[in-house]
């Protein structure tokens, strides 16, 4: 039997905290928002803060093994955009407060960033979403850019943290630039280990498992997380280089980029024994430690009358080296330090398995409705299972995706998602339907259902998350 989990570490601006990553098998539930309120405050005429207060509720329509604690949370969203003489900074944070569990709070930061532009080149520091991909959000991808992590199909993002660079030394060629010296990992779903047992507020995490069995008993598994110094989580370098050229009047482009930076989840060294002094249970030890990965693909763009068409081919290379400042994992050095364990039970073993996507968008917004159809494609080889200790199997093989949202009118529109993947016949459909009425008020209802049927399938662990939520929202 193979055991998995996968460490965490979460840190944001003056505060830090840490928890571990996990998957938990989800109920069919039902969430809705009861009541939101969204406010502006404008203190000057080129400064603005907005945002909006929601409180939601979770009803499950079932009684799942794994459940989490909490029913229901208090939302808030803030934005502040403004200028400073020739500077102009935007912010953009998410938080839940889960009432019903000793106020725990998750925080979300997409952006938070200051620039400097011209007509010829643009500066910026702070954290903010990396555009070098664009069909990396709708397939929900992580490698360049953070999932948020509030919701299982969320595709909104989180950005890197460091200094962007971009220069046009012609009107039809620009280079861009990305450096940075802090590792901020994404920041949710919030997972912790409590008395060895593993704790979350999110119905969107894999659990792990609370018992095996040797020779037809069972034993319990405690685990601990060994914390490491936060500067060895923090302090961690990337370095990323674009270019990109456009012609026929900015209707193509072609660019390509290379990034070296740490990967988004946190790696593990584990080491698992059969602990008889503790009641014969089985122990198992998380060590959390980064990982850099190489990042780097091509991407072409045209618009053809007003469809714009995305074509991309993107690789990871987890085991990519670039000298001493940029620290990559070996497995001969995993296997030295005794991170590998087997044993006729189960089995720890690291998987750094390189990553080849080839992908292809095209997109129409005609005003009244918006439509796009999706492909992606997996060109290499994936050996990972789906209970893998160190890290998930991948997302999609073969898969295609077609989203349309229709307006009725002004005040009422409907959204449909529906992706296929061919390799493991999975099916995730999302509906939704929103209305707005008052000139105030807005109500949303839509649906999250999931069919997967192979076991070794990275959906295979949420086919109980199928979901019927609603949204009321006041604007004022």
């Amino acid at each position: 039997m193979k055991l998995f989990l996968k460490i965490n570490l979460l840190l944001l601006a003056t505060y830090t905290s840490s928890w571990a990553q996990l998957t938990l098998t989800g109920p069919d539930s039902i969430f809705g928002s009861l009541s939101s309120t969204d406010f502006s405050l404008s203190k000057a005429s080129d400064f603005a803060v907005n945002g909006n207060i929601s409180y939601e509720n979770f009803q499950r329509l079932n009684e799942p093994a794994r459940r989490t604690e909490f029913e229901d949370w208090a939302g808030f969203n803030f934005n502040v955009s403004g200028r400073f003489g020739e500077y102009h900074f935007q912010h953009q944070s998410d938080y839940r407060v889960y009432i019903n569990n000793d106020n725990q709070v998750n925080v979300s930061v997409p952006s938070t960033y200051l620039e400097y532009k011209d007509s010829n080149y643009r500066l910026s520091i702070g954290r903010q979403i990396l555009n070098w991909n664009e069909n990396e959000a709708y397939w929900l991808r992580d490698t360049l850019n953070y999932n948020q992590g509030f919701y299982l199909l969320g595709d909104k993002q989180e950005g890197l943290t460091g200094i962007q660079y971009d220069y046009r030394p012609h009107e039809n060629f620009t280079v861009s630039v990305f450096f940075s010296y802090l590792n901020i990992p994404a920041l949710n779903p919030s997972v912790s280990i409590e008395d060895g047992q593993v704790k979350t507020n999110s119905e969107w995490v894999r659990g792990v498992p609370e018992a095996t069995s040797i020779r037809n008993r069972a034993y319990p598994i405690y685990y601990i997380l060994n914390m490491p110094d936060i500067k060895d989580i923090v302090l961690k370098k990337s370095l990323g280089f674009r270019q990109a050229f456009t012609w026929n009047e900015g209707n193509s482009e072609l660019s390509s980029y290379i990034l070296y930076k740490p990967e988004n989840n946190i790696r593990q060294n584990a080491e698992a024994f059969l602990d008889v002094d503790n009641s014969d249970r089985i122990t198992v030890i998380a060590n959390p430690i980064v990982n850099h990965h190489l990042l780097y693909g091509l991407q072409y763009k045209q618009n053809i009358g007003g469809v714009k068409v995305v074509a991309g081919l993107d690789i990871s290379d987890p085991n990519a080296r670039f000298g001493e400042d940029f620290k990559v994992l070996s497995f001969e050095e995993l296997e030295d330090q005794d991170k590998i364990f087997e044993s006729e039970f189960f089995t720890i073993r690291p998987n750094y398995d390189k990553e080849s996507y080839a992908h292809i968008t095209a997109n129409l917004n005609r005003g009244n409705y918006m439509a796009s159809i999706n492909y992606i494609h997996l060109m290499s080889e994936n050996v990972r299972a789906s209970d893998d200790f160190f890290s998930d199997t991948v997302m999609w093989k073969r898969a295609f995706g077609g989203r349309l949202r229709y307006y009725f009118t002004d005040n009422f529109n409907v959204m449909g998602d529906f992706r296929y993947d061919l390799a493991r016949k999975d099916q995730i459909v999302k509906a939704e339907g929103s209305y707005t009425f008052l000139n105030r008020a807005t109500l949303n209802i839509g649906m999250e259902l999931i069919k997967s049927p192979q076991e070794n399938s990275y959906w295979s662990a949420y086919r109980a998350n199928d979901t019927v939520y609603s949204s009321l929202r006041f604007l004022f």
